[in-house]
């Protein structure tokens, strides 16, 4: 018998618990404040304030004693994300270290954090799942087939997940891209919003669809910006919640949405009558993603000038400035010889400001002249280079004069360099947009080169 603990007994939980239960060897503990909730749960079997006709299986109890979790191997948090902060001191003393978290909670913490950050940092439990999907409460209740995404790092955890759901409605695929499952699960609500109120403007398929299709390309580039892997968005968690919410009437995003495109929104309306878990990320992602960023996104930069800059009347765009800002090339050099983490890094950070990223590497000829010695060939480190997701294109470098008529060429926007070459390139910006990154701290080629001369004495 598999013990189960799920923090929450509202429609969400409950429906969890409902299904979880279709399997045999799960015995279930609903937590929540409400006593009168819990001794209904117990003595009557239902949780009439959500589910009027629904009788629980005996399987499933509940409790508002939190110091009992400490007893439980499995806990599923199935509350609203911004109730988690709430529970400080529940987590903080009467979780057991190795316990394991699975988060079906969707959206981000009021800090910013994912769930999965928070409990790392903040509890030091690392034992944690992310498991979301397309899952509305009333569609699990009656038993309807639902695809969730499980984020996950260990084998132990997957094969656990999977005890778990045995014999239910519930299947699985996978990522270990934990990350990438909590913020699609915030990210999908603000642009289910701007889906909404597309449609409530043109009732049009062609133009939904257009829509549809370029929100899941800006959602793809946020994901890399927010170093999460770009294809989690086609799993159950992006792709499919992504659909859910932006076309389902039961959304409560898109709902937002409709009213904004019929002209019902007074900017007051949410606040009183609307769960915004979109209007929440807003604010969040206003505050943490770089206006460089938010320039190649046009959907988004529209949902913020809207809802949060109040710099527009209306959230509409032009469709034609809509694909030529979609768009955007990146050019950066480099002699990324014994390539390493910090690498990776700044390419990953050019890569987020467009869509193809150039890398022009210093061939073996430039380094001679330049009294640079490689541990390895041109052809070799340009194959690694090509070997990286976010790398579309090699160059070779062959001197300091070619880089105007590079820029020229590929109809570079965007020029990318690390911060110790700042300035060096300003007279790059009468042809596109020049920027210096920061350089990962703690590495480097010189550093690295340095231990292996060292290791062989």
């Amino acid at each position: 018998m598999s013990k189960i603990a799920i923090i929450g007994t509202g429609t969400f939980a409950t429906s969890v618990a409902y299904q979880l239960s279709l399997n045999k060897k799960n015995k279930i503990t609903l937590f929540g404040r409400d006593e009168k909730q819990v001794v209904e749960i117990n003595e009557n079997h239902t949780n009439k304030k959500y589910f009027n006709n629904l009788i629980l299986n005996k399987r499933i109890k509940a409790s508002n004693k939190y110091e009992e979790l400490i007893n439980f191997k499995i806990v599923i948090i199935a509350i609203p994300s911004g109730a988690i902060l709430d529970l400080d001191e529940v987590f903080k003393n009467h979780i057991n270290k190795t316990t394991l978290i699975v988060n079906m909670s969707k959206g981000l913490l009021l800090d910013g954090n994912t769930t999965y950050e928070y409990f790392k940092s903040t509890y030091g439990l690392e034992n944690f799942v992310s498991l979301k999907g397309a899952s509305f409460s009333s569609e699990l209740i009656n038993n309807h087939p639902s695809l969730l995404t499980l984020g996950y790092e260990t084998y132990r955890q997957s094969s656990q997940i999977r005890n778990l759901i045995d014999n239910t409605d519930l299947y699985l695929d996978y990522t270990t891209d934990i990350n990438g499952v909590e913020y699609l699960s915030a990210l999908k609500n603000i642009y289910a919003i701007y889906i909404g109120n597309i449609d409530a403007k043109y009732n049009s398929h062609n133009t939904r669809y257009f829509l549809l299709t370029q929100c899941y390309n800006e959602i793809k580039k946020l994901l890399k910006h927010l170093k999460c892997e770009s294809n989690t968005i086609a799993l159950g968690c992006g792709l499919g919640d992504f659909c859910l919410t932006s076309l389902s009437d039961l959304s409560r995003n898109r709902t937002l949405g409709l009213m904004v495109g019929k002209g019902f929104y007074d900017g007051e309306t949410a606040s009183k009558s609307v769960v915004v878990e979109g209007i929440r990320t807003l604010k969040l992602l206003n505050n943490s993603i770089d206006e460089k960023i938010v320039e190649t996104l046009p959907i988004l930069k529209a949902l913020l000038n809207y809802f949060i800059k109040k710099k527009a009347d209306n959230l509409d765009i032009n469709f034609l400035t809509l694909l030529k800002k979609q768009f955007k090339t990146v050019l950066t050099y480099g002699t990324f010889d014994l390539l390493h983490y910090g690498h990776l890094e700044i390419l990953k950070r050019s890569k987020s400001f467009g869509d193809r990223l150039i890398v022009g590497l210093s061939s073996d000829e430039f380094n001679k002249q330049k009294g640079k010695v490689c541990e390895f060939s041109y052809e070799k480190r340009k194959k690694y280079l090509e070997s990286l997701d976010y790398v579309d294109v090699v160059i070779p470098e062959n001197d300091w004069e070619q880089k105007i008529e590079d820029v020229k060429k590929h109809n570079v926007d965007y020029f990318v360099m690390g911060d110790d070459w700042k300035g060096k390139f300003d007279f790059l910006k009468e042809y596109c947009e020049v920027i210096y990154l920061p350089r990962t701290e703690g590495i480097s080629t010189t550093q690295i080169k340095q231990i292996l001369k060292n290791n062989k004495k």
